[in-house]
């Protein structure tokens, strides 16, 4: 029998992660971080329904935190078997996993000595820098279209999935003693067709089952077009009224594509050009991986070259004393900081320093998880806490619309369509409730497919 047990994003969009059984071996796809809310820290130290010792291969779908996260606490419970993924993802996934640990150690030593301020017992962190290192030895590189044997009567074959550089949707091919082989296809975070920088997400050929993720299952977005002229629009109100502008940004996809676009509305006269600060070594790092990976960009970007895809008005601020000196100064700039989310790095400090003034402009350009500062902002918070300060929000809070990473349901269904004529079975995963509901809908009136909706901790058998 062949099962696959949710190791997290059902009903929610983080802590991907898929542990399949095929009765021979047993591999996982993804293993990521919960992110947002109060319990996200408790959830991110459980590992069942993993069982570390027993894992024969994992494939890592791409970089980001919410799908990479928690697979160095699995070589600390004893792991050894090998991560299959993208050249482009092992590397950005060596800068993130570090950066985490980092901060991971940090947090918990600062949470430490207050602890034992009170007479309490220490605690530990989720995981170690050591503890990424030691999995960074098991990452074997696996280039998009190559079939490859991960375990006993398993392989699998990576497609790009168009979300940031090095994504992949998998192909996995599971054979069977008394059967045909079993197609199985994770898709991954899907990206948008015609975004900058990477090219189209692609479906694989053939699928008997597929795990869809369904971000933006409940929504169209605007027209590209439509998108940018509303950035440019906002970006112009902002120089007009000479408003300071902090932009929350992952380090790994939405810098890069925020920076492209700055650089072309500064290089066609659509906006006077004006400072922009990348306040995040992380984002700097990736970029410097986007750069040597131009064999994964579209044709404009390989045009551009990486000198033409950033904003001449560009600085990069490396040391946190940099950083500090940014909310010294009440000058007009653009400060572009990770996390995404708003739920740790530098800029929290940023939102913290400024979040109070009514001449600031806090750009959100993308999905904000439920539980998350990012959402709370989003959704019109008056007052926030941060490092445990009250802070009130006086800002102007926008959030983009057309700027996700992630495909929306109008996209979502053109990657699966060549796939929808076999009637295959389709599960959505990665996706609040409501969006997943609005897809399963949108499958059945385009397709005539009846999806499911599992529940976090259910066990679906596949054949």
């Amino acid at each position: 029998m062949i099962s696959v047990r949710f190791c997290g994003a059902v009903g929610e969009v983080t802590g991907s992660g898929y542990w399949v059984d095929t009765g021979e071996a047993r591999v996982l796809v993804d293993f990521g971080m919960f992110q947002g809310g109060r319990d996200s820290e408790g959830r991110n130290r459980v590992i069942e329904p993993v069982e570390p010792r027993r894992l024969v291969g994992t494939v890592l779908t791409h970089a980001h935190i919410d799908h990479s996260g928690r697979l160095p606490l699995l070589a600390a419970h004893g792991a050894r078997a090998p991560i299959f993924a993208t050249p482009a993802t092992l590397e950005l996934a060596e800068v993130l996993l570090l950066d985490s640990a980092r901060i991971a150690e940090e947090d918990t030593a600062r949470t430490n000595r207050r602890l034992r301020r009170a007479g309490r017992r220490d605690l530990s962190p989720l995981y170690t820098v050591d503890d990424v290192e030691a999995l960074v030895r098991r990452f074997v590189p696996l280039p998009y279209g190559e079939w490859r044997d991960i375990a006993p009567g398993v392989a699998v074959r990576l497609h790009d999935a168009g979300h940031i550089l090095g994504s992949s949707s998998v192909e996995m091919r599971i054979q069977r003693t008394d059967a045909e082989p079993l197609g199985v296809v994770f898709s991954g975070d899907l990206g948008a067709r015609d975004a900058p920088i990477l090219c189209d997400p692609q479906t694989p050929p053939q699928a008997d089952v597929v795990f869809l993720e369904s971000t933006y299952g409940d929504r169209s977005r605007p027209p590209r077009a439509d998108a940018l002229a509303a950035f440019h629009a906002l970006l112009r109100r902002a120089v007009s009224e000479h408003r300071r502008m902090i932009v929350p940004a992952f380090a790994v996809g939405r810098s890069q594509v925020l920076l492209y676009e700055l650089a072309h509305a500064f290089r066609e006269g659509i906006v006077a050009p004006f400072p922009v600060f990348l306040d995040s070594p992380m984002a700097s790092r990736a970029s410097a991986i986007y750069a040597r990976h131009r064999e994964l960009q579209d044709a404009e970007a390989r045009r551009l070259g990486h000198g033409g895809q950033v904003p001449d008005t560009l600085r990069i601020v490396e040391s946190a004393a940099e950083s500090r000196l940014l909310n010294d100064s009440d000058a007009f700039c653009m400060i572009m900081s990770a996390a995404g989310m708003c739920e740790g790095g530098r800029v929290l400090h940023h939102l913290r320093h400024n979040l109070w003034r009514k001449d600031v402009l806090v750009i959100l350009p993308g999905y904000m998880a439920p539980g998350t500062l990012g959402r709370q902002l989003a959704e019109g918070a008056r007052e926030v806490e941060i490092f445990g300060e009250t802070i009130a929000v006086r800002a102007e809070v926008v959030q983009l619309e057309g700027f996700s990473a992630h495909a929306d349901r109008e996209g979502l269904l053109d990657w699966l369509a060549p796939l929808a004529p076999a009637k295959p079975r389709v599960v959505l995963t990665h996706g609040e409730d409501v969006a997943r509901a609005a897809l399963a809908s949108a499958l059945h009136a385009r397709f005539g497919l009846t999806a499911e909706t599992p529940v976090a901790g259910a066990e679906l058998m596949l054949d």
